[in-house]
């Protein structure tokens, strides 16, 4: 349901043209160190089992709309590879100073998956406000 929450809340700003992330510029370095760390120590916490830190780094209006107990269930029961995750990659990091967005593919022991990361510029720093799970592009060797 959180995910699920991320999901349409990505999709609503999408529609309703307040963010274009295929119009974002490629992030400077700080920017994309910040959004990076971000993440990372989000899956750290998640890799760790510190649910309630991993929680932190949820937007501030998906915090107020599920609680840390529940943000866990959701994200063990519907999300495997980033619920026990090993390790992650980074794509470009893109901004417009307000919210940046990061294809990230995340490997767990059971595979692995990839997602879209799009991160809000809060008063604490950036904060992850959705995340959507795409296929990994396959290049065709030929």
């Amino acid at each position: 349901m959180f995910f699920a929450l991320l999901f349409s809340m990505g999709m609503a700003i999408s529609v309703s043209g307040q963010i274009r992330p295929e119009e974002f510029k490629a992030s400077k370095r700080e920017v994309r160190e910040q959004v990076i760390a971000v993440i990372a120590a989000q899956l750290e916490a998640f890799r760790t089992g510190k649910v309630s830190e991993a929680y932190q780094y949820a937007a501030t209006n998906l915090r107020a709309q599920t609680p840390p107990r529940a943000f866990g269930a959701i994200v063990r029961e519907n999300y495997p590879a980033i619920w026990s995750n090993t390790h992650a990659e980074f794509g470009i990091v893109r901004d417009d100073g307000k919210y940046a967005a990061v294809p990230v593919h995340v490997y767990s022991s059971s595979g692995d998956a990839a997602y879209d990361y799009v991160l809000i510029k809060e008063r604490a720093g950036w904060r992850i406000g959705s995340v959507t799970r795409h296929e990994a592009r396959r290049q065709n060797n030929v």
